[in-house]
């Protein structure tokens, strides 16, 4: 007869025959549960008849387009009227008609002097004024006066463009 160790290995074979047998079949199912579904489901395209549009209309008052040789290049420009000032003169007091800038309105009396400073450095005839209204006291920078507008329109240019303002040019009341 056969020993135990023999039957032993004899069961453990056909155990491990069995398990081989059953993961075999679990990893390789062959049944046909898995096929893939080929068919669209993409709605047909809709019946939409075409649709025709008439050309547009031009209308007359439209100017035809600048041709491509054309198209970059600058406009000539006609002549721009220069504003001519008018000769310095006198006004009904006697008193020479004047120009001033005022460069800023500050209520902090210490801006309207830091302002003024640096005006003054920059060698601008300047001056401080202050009015005192319902609001309170205001400090007023002004530059000026000229008699000659346009050379007060050259100091407006200078000082917007330094001091990032907009100065406003009024008539000089002394």
């Amino acid at each position: 007869m056969l020993s135990e160790n023999m039957k032993q290995r004899i069961v453990g074979g056909f155990v491990l025959l069995a398990l081989a047998l059953i993961l075999f079949a679990l990893l390789f199912d062959f049944s046909d549960a898995a096929k893939v579904d080929t068919r669209s489901q993409i709605p047909d395209s809709p019946d939409i008849p075409p649709m025709v549009v008439d050309e547009p209309d031009r209308p007359d008052n439209i100017e035809a387009a600048i041709d491509d040789e054309n198209i970059f290049q600058p406009e000539v420009s006609q002549e721009v009227e220069v504003e001519t000032s008018s000769p310095p003169g006198l006004t009904d007091e006697g008193v020479a008609e004047a120009w001033v800038l005022q460069v800023g309105s500050f209520r902090d009396a210490e801006k309207a002097q830091s302002l003024l400073k640096q005006l003054l450095a920059e060698g601008y005839s300047a001056y401080v004024r202050e009015q005192k209204g319902d609001a309170g006291e205001l400090s007023r920078v002004f530059v000026g006066p000229k008699v000659l507008k346009s050379k007060l329109m050259e100091d407006k240019a200078a000082i917007d463009k330094k001091h990032g303002v907009n100065a406003l040019m009024l008539h000089f009341d002394p």
